[in-house]
């Protein structure tokens, strides 16, 4: 495997994202390795791939649109990704490029810092890329999952690739039948009026937003101010990063470092 000073890791998605960047730099600081993390904005995600191969870049975090196009080019798929159908993260080690989907594991250890999910009856909203990884987390970790979604296609083809069960569009939600309620959805990105549970929740449920830019959105400042449990997009943002820093560099990720730079950044951002 070709080799570079310093170690080279990256992200390639369609229009370049400093959030990552900033994320991972600061753990590799952190944690006095010689890593440079850079973003690329590619259009042929095949060519970023073999480029990864070309240049010895250690690992490569993937980006939407190109989550599950990158697959095909991979030499190994980690069960779940496979699953999931969606590649976020690419671990090249001695030149063999294996595809993992660290989202899911974001989601369960945010929520695991909440409550233990095994047995919880869980209501995911949305049916794309986010809410599969989503799902298939709550599930791996015993959870009840029920998913809803605005396209019944759509809703009915993830329950049924996943083994979980459709509930309907989102007007079926009803608060009574649930312990924790997920927006897996991009509503309230970058929306901060915008909650697609207005007016649906309840104090006893746990209420996670993937959305994290506002880090508190509409959703969690409703779900607040009912007294509900909530957990936010960034902390699974963190603990998916967290994951790839474990995948890239064999050391544990230093999490309150990676939380600054986060937060610090999603300021800046939102300036």
């Amino acid at each position: 495997m070709p080799r570079s000073l310093p170690t080279l890791c990256g992200s390639i998605m369609g229009e370049p994202f400093s959030l990552g960047e900033k994320i991972h730099n600061a753990a590799y600081q952190a944690l006095g390795l010689d890593y440079t993390f850079v973003c690329f904005g590619v259009e042929d995600p095949q060519g970023a791939v073999q480029a990864i191969r070309t240049l010895g870049i250690r690992g490569m975090n993937v980006s939407m649109p190109y989550k599950s196009v990158v697959m095909a080019f991979l030499d190994a798929i980690d069960e779940s990704a496979q699953v999931i159908g969606a590649v976020n993260t690419i671990n090249n080690v001695d030149g063999v490029l294996t595809g993992y989907n660290t989202d899911f594991i974001g989601a369960v250890r945010a929520l695991q810092e909440a409550t233990n999910l095994n047995g919880k009856r869980v209501a995911i909203i949305g049916a794309g890329g986010a809410a599969r990884a989503v799902v298939h987390g709550c599930r791996q970790a015993g959870a009840k999952v029920q998913v809803f979604n605005r396209s019944a296609e759509r809703g009915q083809e993830l329950a049924a690739t996943l083994d979980v069960g459709f509930a309907g569009s989102i007007d079926k939600f009803e608060a009574q039948a649930f312990d924790i309620v997920i927006n897996a959805t991009s509503v309230g990105f970058r929306q901060p009026e915008v909650n697609p549970l207005d007016g649906k929740l309840a104090p006893h449920l746990i209420v996670m937003d993937v959305a994290f830019i506002p880090t508190e959105t509409a959703l969690l400042q409703q779900a607040r101010k009912l007294g509900c449990i909530v957990v936010t997009g960034t902390r699974m943002l963190l603990h998916q990063a967290c994951r790839q820093i474990e995948l890239y560099t064999g050391h544990e990720a230093p999490i309150q470092v990676m939380e600054q730079a986060m937060l610090k950044e999603i300021q800046r951002l939102r300036l």
